[in-house]
């Protein structure tokens, strides 16, 4: 595998833009690049022209975008960009309609997809783009998905379950890992809060989040909600904040691990499928945290293990949320166990080192 030269296809490569999809990219391409791979990126900018640059012994091509709509990159250079980078095999990842049809167009080479989530809020959208994912994962000769419960639950799956490989996702914990300088981090942001327990939430500030939910749970309660990234939802949810809650926007990925360590529960209280996996709850388990999520059939359900890790409550049921704060923001050595659970559930299972290792293993099998 020394000589795999392996072509990424996705929407967007930080520093530009990070969410979950962008994460896994990161976190696999760095272990490829520490065995060897040669390894290069095809994805758009978030606006403005294309360039290529390296981000960790990674080659990433930046094509030409004129923005985003409904979380799609609109930069019509891709699929060419795609089509002239070298590569044995190119691995796209879903949802990516471009993707899709840079996948379609360049059929001379081998064709691996990560499908990370169906299509879930824009139904419009969806039947539009029904056809066109079913053609890429028809033309794809294997795929992977981050758990056996998404695969069990995803539409767009359906049908391709024999060539489908369940590969849980993974991070890297070195930026989580305890330093001076994160100490002093830490200890500055528990100042601003001295004396309240945090609850904090990561992530984009979308509809499927349900941090509506977790805002109202929170409502009277004696303690710190800190929400961080940003999104289309901030004005109405700050509408619905209480006095306790902070908005932070988004932060640097160094000063993110600041931020875990010094919350006491890491929330993710989503509300649908969208949320396929949850790749902050493996950074707060990275970093100790005990996590509060919601009974969805995803790999969220995999991930945090009710009464083992963390707590899980119904969707959407702030009664059920408010209670599962109440009783763990009461119980300081309820969330120490949890969080050593959860950390030893990382460490155990959801490393980027395995992950990268169950990747090669894929690559092998898709060569043949």
């Amino acid at each position: 595998m020394a000589t795999l030269r392996l072509l990424h296809v996705g929407k967007f490569y930080p520093p530009e833009y990070l969410g979950g999809l962008e994460s896994v990219m990161v976190n696999l391409n760095r272990g490829l690049v520490r065995a060897g791979v040669e390894v290069a990126c095809a994805v758009a900018r978030v606006r403005g022209l294309s360039r290529t640059d390296v981000q960790d012994g990674v080659t990433v091509h930046r094509a030409a975008s004129l923005g985003v709509l409904l979380s799609q990159p609109i930069a019509p250079g891709l699929p060419a960009l795609v089509r002239r980078t070298a590569a044995d095999i190119v691995h796209l990842h879903h949802p990516h309609p471009l993707g899709d049809i840079a996948a379609l167009t360049d059929r001379r080479r081998p064709l691996v997809i990560t499908h990370h989530s169906d299509v879930v809020r824009q139904r419009a959208f969806r039947a539009l783009y029904g056809p066109l994912v079913h053609a890429a994962l028809r033309r794809a000769r294997l795929v992977a998905v981050g758990s056996a419960r998404f695969l069990g639950v995803s539409h767009e799956l359906r049908g391709f379950e024999a060539k489908t490989r369940v590969i849980p996702f993974g991070i890297d914990d070195a930026r989580f890992r305890p330093s001076a300088a994160l100490d002093a981090r830490v200890h500055e942001l528990r100042a601003r809060w001295a004396g309240e327990p945090v609850v904090l939430a990561v992530g984009r500030l979308v509809p499927y989040k349900g941090l509506e939910v977790l805002l109202k749970a929170a409502e009277g309660l004696e303690l710190r909600v800190v929400l961080v990234g940003e999104g289309p939802e901030v004005l109405r949810l700050r509408a619905l904040a209480g006095p306790r809650t902070t908005f932070e926007g988004r932060v640097s990925e160094a000063d993110l691990a600041a931020y875990y360590r010094m919350a006491d529960v890491l929330c993710l209280p989503s509300v649908t499928i969208a949320e396929a996996f949850g790749i902050v709850l493996l950074e707060g388990m990275a970093c100790g945290l005990p996590l509060i999520t919601t009974a969805l059939p995803t790999g969220v359900s995999d991930v945090n293990r009710d009464g083992v890790t963390g707590l899980v409550v119904p969707p959407g049921d702030v009664g059920a949320l408010r209670e599962a704060l109440i009783a763990l923001m009461a119980d300081r050595e309820r969330r120490e166990a949890f969080g050593t659970a959860a950390r030893a559930v990382y460490e155990r299972e959801y490393t980027a080192a395995l992950m990268v290792e169950r990747y090669l293993t894929l690559y092998r099998e898709a060569l043949g």
